[in-house]
């Protein structure tokens, strides 16, 4: 079986199977770097001969390179293609100076991250310079039940997106990953309540996320930032500062945008924010 994508639906009159074919395989070696044939045509769904003629386009056409074991990498088009991709995306432009900031005042990555259907996407990322850092790369895909970011678009997202994603089990990635469906309603209402969501190992140990939301004109959330990093380095006093730092950077990055400050305060069912924030 085919794993889920998030792409966009499209009326399957208009879908060209061959080519959807080639960007799933395009999108696997983005994901995951060295895969060999086998893996990849088991991942998508595919039989490893047309794998290996789809492969073999992609390389001529530089989206692809296949080392001398046969793994595949992202070829220099793919490169160029992502940058491109990047530059052109007016979020990604308006939030660079704040991205920035909030990266030169903390010292641990800056994720700006959108919902794609149901994964979220990084779509900028700010590198720690800590020789000990939490990997993050532009293009990453992730589930949305897990992670500071994630979860804030959850929170915000349209309710069709949580029922959806409850009509299968949630998959556990840590021993602090919530997969009981009412304790994660619980968490995502929270989340609406305070404006901020502090998320502690529950995608990857001993890491944490302080995620905030990203309103647009009009007061829907286009995206999340956060900051992230190995658990080692948050105490009580920078946990306290990034969390003033995300909410300012998400509101500044929000006014950018042409959410009105009385907009900013308030909720989308109309209650004021909450100014204390409790968190796990």
């Amino acid at each position: 079986m085919r794993k889920s994508s998030p792409m966009h639906d499209s009326p399957p009159e208009y879908i060209i199977s061959a080519l959807e074919d080639g960007l799933r395989v395009l999108a696997l070696v983005g994901q995951t770097p060295a895969l060999k044939i086998p893996q990849l045509a088991a991942q998508a769904g595919m039989t490893k001969s047309k794998v290996y003629r789809i492969l073999q386009t992609l390389a001529h056409l530089g989206y692809v390179r296949l080392d001398d074991d046969h793994a595949a990498h992202l070829g220099s088009a793919a490169l160029i293609l992502g940058q491109q991709a990047q530059e052109q995306h007016s979020l990604t432009q308006t939030a660079r100076p704040v991205l920035d900031d909030l990266a030169r005042h903390t010292g641990e990555n800056i994720h700006l991250v959108v919902r794609e259907g149901q994964h979220s996407l990084v779509i900028d990322v700010r590198t720690s310079p800590h020789p000990v850092r939490m990997f993050a790369r532009v293009g990453r895909i992730g589930p949305l039940h897990a992670g500071g970011s994630s979860k804030v678009l959850l929170a915000y997202a349209p309710d069709k997106v949580l029922a959806d994603l409850l009509r299968t089990p949630l998959e556990r990635f840590t021993s602090s990953t919530i997969t009981d469906p009412a304790v994660l309603e619980r968490e995502l209402h929270k989340i609406r309540v305070d404006g901020v969501h502090v998320a502690i190992s529950d995608l990857e140990e001993e890491t944490f996320s302080i995620a905030a939301p990203i309103f647009d004109f009009q007061g829907q959330v286009v995206a999340s930032l956060s900051v992230a990093g190995p658990l080692m380095r948050l105490n009580e006093e920078k946990q306290r500062q990034y969390l003033e730092g995300v909410r300012a950077a998400s509101k500044q990055l929000s006014m950018k945008l042409g959410m009105t400050p009385d907009k900013y305060d308030r909720k989308p069912d109309g209650h004021v924010a909450s100014r204390s924030l409790h968190h796990r």
